[in-house]
């Protein structure tokens, strides 16, 4: 799974990434290695967490994601806002502005020094921002069996059934076969 290029370096784009770091088609499965925590932060801004990640952090980086990926297989918006605040009480930071460009966001997420818990609460912010601004429904897993990688449905009429135009290509071809070989009704 590509590292998403709409969104790259929000919040939410970091969650999915993380989440995706788990690829049905990867021989193995498990992509979430010190080599993939790198590339992941650098892809999102967070070149100095990069830097600084070792084999050791491998295994809570498998928690944290563990934890996000329950927020998009949650049975509720109730249950995935819980999970999330949860994350962010126990990762994040006070809200305080900070000076963005030429005007001011607020930030409740800890300093990049961090390292990935400042990555995974900045995720977290960033899934909790796009549940308030478009809701939980636009939280979805891939419909392209086997595939279980996660997105967030930016389309205007709610239509993303897909993590990525590959899998909806494999799905429309297997479709395309299947009706092919059906004798014709009619």
């Amino acid at each position: 799974m590509p590292l998403t290029e709409t969104g790259r370096g929000t919040g939410a784009a970091v969650a999915v990434d993380l989440v995706n770091s788990w690829d049905e088609y990867a021989d193995p499965p498990e992509l979430l290695g010190a080599r993939f925590l790198r590339r992941w932060l650098a892809w999102h801004g967070f070149e100095q967490a990069a830097r600084e990640v070792a084999d050791e952090d491998v295994p809570h980086a498998r928690g944290l994601r563990a934890r996000l990926t329950g927020v998009f297989d949650a049975p509720s918006e109730t249950r995935a806002v819980a999970l999330l605040n949860e994350l962010v009480a126990e990762l994040g930071t006070p809200p305080r502005l900070e000076r963005v460009g030429g005007g001011w966001r607020i930030r409740s997420w800890p300093d990049e020094a961090e390292g990935l818990d400042a990555a995974v609460a900045f995720a977290a912010v960033g899934l909790q921002e796009t549940i308030q601004a478009v809701g939980f429904e636009r939280l979805g897993r891939c419909d392209g069996a086997p595939c279980r990688c996660v997105y967030v449905d930016r389309t205007r009429n709610r239509t993303r059934r897909y993590c990525c135009q590959w899998c909806a290509n494999r799905v429309a071809q297997a479709r395309h076969r299947e009706r092919k070989r059906s004798p014709r009704r009619g």
